[in-house]
């Protein structure tokens, strides 16, 4: 499971096409990691994923994935959500250049508590990354949310609806199962 996810972690910053910045600061791939926190996830299901992002952002594959692109970095958010996304949940935008920038964010991550909250709304947290996306100080030609979670919507709006729009302004939506 941990190879998955500094897999998919690497997958996300695949070179894209060269494009110009058109506003911000110029980035390979803008890249949100939602992260259920749901009382669906148990404390096992959680340890597995947080453990994976933060062993997938420490991993030399992702470090060099996210130097490999015609500028050198990407910009990388991190949130938790559950019913809906509470701000004290989100790790703002900041820039992975190297092993020392990369390692500062998985240390974020892993000094977080558990905590879970109720409801499983998987259209919020991809409204809620989308909107990440939209209102940065970042440009790039790449923009992805690798969302993560154990279970259906059952609040928020149809996912069909977020995920359509979110594809329509040319973000790429990785679902990332937890299954234990």
């Amino acid at each position: 499971m941990l190879k998955l996810f500094s897999l998919l972690a690497c997958l996300a910053c695949a070179e894209a096409a060269p494009m110009p910045a058109i506003g911000g600061t110029a980035v390979d791939v803008e890249l949100v990691l939602a992260v259920d926190i749901s009382q669906s996830m148990d404390e096992e299901e959680f340890a597995l994923q947080r453990a994976g992002y933060v062993e997938a952002l420490r991993h030399p594959d992702f470090i060099s994935a996210a130097r490999s692109g015609p500028r050198g970095r990407i910009a990388l958010a991190y949130f938790e959500w559950a019913g809906v996304v509470r701000d004290d949940g989100v790790i703002g935008w900041q820039v992975i250049d190297g092993a020392d920038s990369a390692n500062a964010f998985a240390d974020t991550i892993a000094g977080r508590p558990f905590r879970s909250f109720r409801g499983t709304s998987i259209s919020g947290a991809l409204g809620f990354g989308a909107g990440l996306l939209e209102k940065n100080s970042y440009s790039a030609p790449r923009r992805v949310i690798d969302i993560s979670g154990d279970g259906p919507n059952n609040a928020g709006l149809p996912v069909a609806m977020i995920r359509d729009a979110a594809l329509a302004k040319g973000i790429v939506v990785n679902g990332l199962p937890i299954l234990i």
